[in-house]
């Protein structure tokens, strides 16, 4: 009998390792079996089976350079499903997700901002009109698309057909939408250009420099107000 693509995803996330492996690589960046390997706590043949089969089911991309091999997540859509998955609940009195803090209040999910951090953007662009609902999709209005144009984005990387500009994305921690699609992804990145925001040593973590707590937060109109639990995250 042929096998479900429920039933493959589900074999896959059933190990342990394997979860791990899928959530590290969730930080958009291509590894190396060994850096997965160290920073996961396992053996370099153990990572090397488990990326092996998650090859083989199409999760995971591998990337040779030079002596390297390079693994990474192999599309988009892959991300799209592990962030899905982590935001859903199986039963009722299941309590909600838990996450480090450096990850609860801003991280990558893939290739654009999530977290706390991200809900907030995405609600003050929902509110300020720069977003908007359009049947069961989501559009960027032209005010949307001239404050990413201010922030650094190139307006030709928002008109490309490969990938909706935007979409929703249910974060796994906030259970509310954040930005997701063609103008997340650039707008990620020139927030981390201008100096905003800053890769975190904590793998997916995202921190927010001391310059983005005054210029991104009077950027987007959010309040700069945190609680205990964000306050390492921002300092």
């Amino acid at each position: 009998m042929a096998r479900t693509l429920l039933s493959i995803v589900g074999s896959m996330l059933a190990d342990e390792t394997r979860s791990e492996i899928l959530c590290a690589l969730m930080d958009g960046r291509a590894h190396t079996g060994s850096e997965l390997a160290r920073f996961i706590g396992v053996s370099p043949s153990t990572i090397s089976e488990h990326l092996s089969k998650l090859q083989d089911v199409g999760m995971v991309a591998v990337e040779p350079q030079g002596r390297h091999r390079y693994f990474r997540l192999a599309t988009p859509e892959v991300a799209a499903m592990l962030e899905s998955i982590g935001s859903v609940s199986v039963a009722a009195n299941m309590p909600g997700p838990k996450a480090p803090s450096a990850l609860v209040y801003a991280r990558t999910c893939y290739n654009h901002l999530a977290g706390e951090l991200a809900v907030r953007i995405y609600d003050e662009l929902l509110t300020s009109g720069h977003i908007e609902p359009f049947e069961d999709k989501l559009n960027l209005t032209a005010s949307g698309e001239a404050l990413l144009v201010s922030l650094g984005v190139d307006a030709d990387d928002l008109r490309k057909p490969s990938q909706a500009t935007v979409r929703s994305c249910l974060d796994w921690t906030e259970r509310r939408p954040h930005l997701a699609g063609r103008a997340a992804n650039s707008m990620l990145e020139a927030l981390i250009q201008r100096g905003w925001l800053a890769r975190d040593h904590v793998a997916r973590s995202i921190r927010v420099t001391d310059l983005g707590k005054s210029e991104m937060f009077a950027f987007f109109d959010l309040s700069a107000s945190a609680s205990p639990a964000q306050a390492s995250t921002l300092a």
